[in-house]
């Protein structure tokens, strides 16, 4: 499970994948969702639901660019429309809010303060441009052609509390053989 970020803009991430992870991320990112606002949902305990913990509002609106792009490949969509019903469902909306309004777009959430901190550490991204060229080096390697295959993920820690955070934090993850 992952949520490809090459870069720290949520769009130019999700133009900069292929087709065949393009799809999966709509499917991720709705994972992702659901192991943070869904008791007992599985998956809680992943460093890829737990960076995102306190940040879900950002997630859904990753989610959404990652549906946008792939919508304007021509293919349907139905989890654009599920990120945003579980998301208005699990929090309180304002009085003034319209019910079933997706995410404010990241540019306002950065204004709010409301991105995810390791967002933008070069790091975290190098090794996710890393993630792409090792799963696909035919289509990566020309868009990233200084990054190694061999960088492990960095997982981030969230810097807000959830209900469902271990305080020995997340578990490490081993890296799978190619």
């Amino acid at each position: 499970m992952q949520t490809f970020l090459p870069y720290p803009d949520f769009r130019a991430s999700a133009l900069v994948l292929d087709r065949r992870r393009l799809g999966k991320q709509r499917v991720e990112a709705l994972q992702v969702l659901r192991g943070l606002v869904r008791p007992g949902y599985g998956w809680r305990r992943h460093p890829a639901v737990r960076m995102w913990a306190g940040y879900e509002e950002a997630l859904v609106r990753y989610g959404l660019e990652i549906c946008r792009a792939w919508c304007d490949l021509g293919h349907q969509d139905t989890c654009a429309a599920t990120l945003v019903a579980d998301f208005t469902a699990s929090r309180p909306l304002p009085p003034t809010a319209t019910p079933g309004t997706p995410a404010r777009d990241q540019e306002r959430l950065a204004a709010a303060g409301e991105l995810p901190p390791w967002l933008g550490e070069d790091a975290f991204h190098r090794s996710h441009r890393s993630a792409l060229v090792r799963k696909d080096p035919d289509v990566y390697t020309p868009l990233f052609p200084d990054v190694p295959d061999d960088l492990p993920y960095v997982w981030p820690a969230s810097d807000r509390a959830d209900a469902h955070d271990d305080p020995a934090g997340p578990p490490e993850i081993p890296r799978r053989p190619r």
